[in-house]
């Protein structure tokens, strides 16, 4: 999208353009405390597609979603209309997808989820959007509770309420999201399972009980998915309340608990004169074992006093970054990511410190392309989706961007506390017990994997190779 007044930012989408409303990424340049010194940077590899500047020709948009093991990631465009695409750690390309509406994540079989267009019936050719997976090329409905005859249609656009699937788990067991009855038009969460009999998605989830809530409180939306824990039990996003304000919120074991705007505003209000929260924005995501939780909350939904969060369940309250930062994601050892400054400086925030990435790597810009924001990561942290911002004819736009920072030139051998590498007759030996290990290439493609033993590299050229065991990386020589 542009940006005004030709501004560096970036927008967080709570969901899509349905929502109207959106967390603005406002320009603040500042200085972040406790970044690390620019020294010893290891080497990263950023992955944009292809792009004219000149011409204002390529594809714009976010990456909204990294697989589990960080072999896909997708998201989709919406500066010109709704457009899909995915892109493969295989081959490092983008691929756009046909009749896509959007992506908002991928699991570790390449299974993607999202919405797309659908004919309605009896309709005479209307389209409309509604949950749904693509797989192999093919988009797979999931259930929901309205009949197809009763599909928001709004001519087809992007604007449909009929719901969203947001989140997916590794093994691509679970899908959560949000969806719509067929009569009132508000947004609850849904959670999916996939049925080894039927080779099918069951709708296994509705939650009724905050449905109650969300009707209760007569609020304009409801409640939005965002992510989930791996085993379906906890499902982030956020809560709206009767005011319209959002509150960051998750559901564990099918109980709700806000985390920002505990109260609604509009009864603070009438209580206190106090009007400051009446637009208040926030967002909550998890981790995939369930354990971190981060986010982004703002008082005022113009995004002047946006700053991110941390949490964890053994926590009374939140813990607020500094202002002007944003957090979008967090990974399974509990670093978050999303950027450092407003200014757009992709960066982690790890153990009360925000560091920039490129404090930390080095890589190589495509056409003057940065990384920005960081939206998505993988459960090791070692490949990062989010936005590039490039500089085109008529201004800065945001392209989908991925960033590898494990398996990489320049990664250090790192010796863990129970694992040693090494290469002997076409082989790379592993010391000690693992969950998984993976094997890249100089230009950070996966050549080999494997969940025990050791791995054979006698079909691969002579060449140095990374190693990952277990998120520590091992340099080897063939």
């Amino acid at each position: 999208m542009f940006v005004e007044n030709h501004y560096l930012c970036s927008q967080i989408y709570l969901t899509k353009p349905i929502f109207m409303k959106k967390i603005l990424l406002s320009i603040c340049a500042m200085l972040v405390v406790g970044t690390a010194a620019a020294q010893d940077l290891k080497k990263a590899t950023l992955y944009v597609p292809e792009f004219d500047a000149e011409y204002m020709e390529g594809m714009f948009g976010t990456i909204y979603g990294v697989s589990a093991n960080g072999e896909y990631a997708a998201g989709y465009d919406d500066f010109a209309e709704s457009c899909a695409f995915i892109w493969k750690r295989s081959t490092g390309k983008f691929e756009e997808v046909d009749l896509a509406s959007m992506i908002m994540d991928v699991s570790n079989n390449g299974t993607f989820v999202g919405n797309y267009y659908v004919e309605v019936p009896g309709t005479d050719g209307a389209v409309a959007t509604r949950p749904g997976y693509y797989k192999d090329g093919v988009w797979y409905p999931l259930p929901i509770l309205r009949a197809e005859a009763k599909l928001t249609l709004n001519g087809g656009s992007a604007d449909d309420m009929n719901g969203c699937a947001m989140a997916i788990s590794g093994d691509a067991k679970f899908i959560s999201g949000y969806i719509t009855d067929a009569d009132v038009y508000k947004l609850y969460p849904a959670l999916w399972q996939w049925n080894e009999e039927t080779q099918e998605y069951d709708l296994i989830n509705t939650f009724e009980n905050i449905q109650e809530n969300i009707d209760k409180l007569d609020c304009p939306y409801g409640w939005v998915v965002k992510g989930m824990s791996d085993d379906g039990s906890i499902l982030t996003g956020f809560s709206e309340w009767g005011s319209g304000a959002r509150s960051a919120a998750i559901i564990i074991n099918g109980e709700e608990k806000r985390l920002t705007c505990l109260e609604d505003p509009l009864v603070v209000a009438e209580q206190t004169g106090i009007d400051g929260d009446l637009d208040a924005e926030g967002f909550a995501q998890v981790s995939a074992n369930g354990q971190y939780f981060a986010g982004n909350y703002a008082s005022s939904g113009n995004g002047s006093n946006l700053s991110g969060w941390t949490w964890t369940v053994d926590q009374e309250s939140v813990v607020f970054t500094a202002p002007y930062t944003v957090l979008a994601c967090v990974d399974n050892n509990g670093v978050a990511y999303g950027s450092s400054s407003l200014m757009g400086n992709a960066a982690m925030y790890k153990d009360g410190v925000m560091t920039d990435l490129s404090d930390l790597y080095v890589w190589d810009s495509v056409n003057g392309a940065y990384m920005s924001t960081i939206f998505a990561a993988s459960n090791d942290g070692g490949v990062l989706g989010g936005i590039a911002m490039v500089s085109f004819s008529m201004g800065p736009l945001q392209i989908p961007a991925v960033l590898i920072v494990d398996g990489t030139e320049g990664v250090n051998t790192v010796k863990g506390d129970s694992n040693k590498v090494f290469m002997a007759s076409g082989w790379a030996f592993i010391e000690g017990a693992y969950n998984e290990a993976r094997v890249y290439n100089m230009q950070g493609v996966l050549v080999a994997e494997a969940t025990e033993g050791n791995i054979d590299l006698n079909n691969v050229p002579a060449g140095v190779y990374v190693v990952s065991v277990d998120g520590q990386s091992f340099k080897v020589v063939k």
